[in-house]
């Protein structure tokens, strides 16, 4: 089987740890299959960061969960980096972006968010991906303003989706 785990990133270092937790716990159930890695965050802040979030994830998973890379036949997980989403409705771009030009077909899609992230990305996954399968996979850590900032930014989204599509108007 060919599986696509889609790895949100976060700005916040505690809620991208327990994502990639969550994608880490998640993939072992797979681990007889092809799985590719969509990892998706860039540089928010140009000023105070010099590494993106997907490759922070990188990272991570190498450097701390997963040595070798590969499952029980032997095959190494492939990772497909976006390093130029600065928010949630680029992030979805970008993946539509590697969906439409990617010759590989999946049995499977993920994406691995928050749990209280979920409400706002799935508003975008049905507007800019209505036919896509994705499944869901949620990690349970939030910050204590989590939930308030996304009551804030869930508004927003017709209005994100919109500059994004400026932003990635080829897509």
């Amino acid at each position: 089987m060919n599986i696509l785990i889609i790895l949100l990133g976060c700005n916040i270092a505690s809620i991208l740890l327990d994502r990639i937790e969550t994608a880490l716990a998640f993939s072992y159930i797979y681990r007889d299959d092809n799985v590719d890695w969509f990892l998706s965050g860039g540089i928010k802040d140009p000023f105070s960061e010099t590494i993106t979030e997907a490759q922070k994830m990188r990272n991570i998973i190498e450097s701390n969960y997963h040595t070798t890379h590969k499952n029980i036949n032997n095959q190494y997980w492939n990772y497909i980096y976006d390093t130029n989403s600065t928010n949630t409705a680029e992030n979805m771009f970008m993946l539509k972006e590697y969906l439409y030009t990617n010759t590989r077909t999946y049995d499977d899609m993920y994406i691995i968010t928050s749990q209280f992230h979920e409400p706002r990305v799935k508003k975008m996954v049905d507007i800019i991906h209505p036919y896509a399968n994705f499944q869901w996979v949620l990690s349970p850590l939030q910050e204590e303003d989590s939930e308030y900032w996304e009551n804030i930014h869930i508004p927003n989204v017709e209005n994100d989706i919109t500059k994004a599509q400026k932003k990635y108007s080829s897509i």
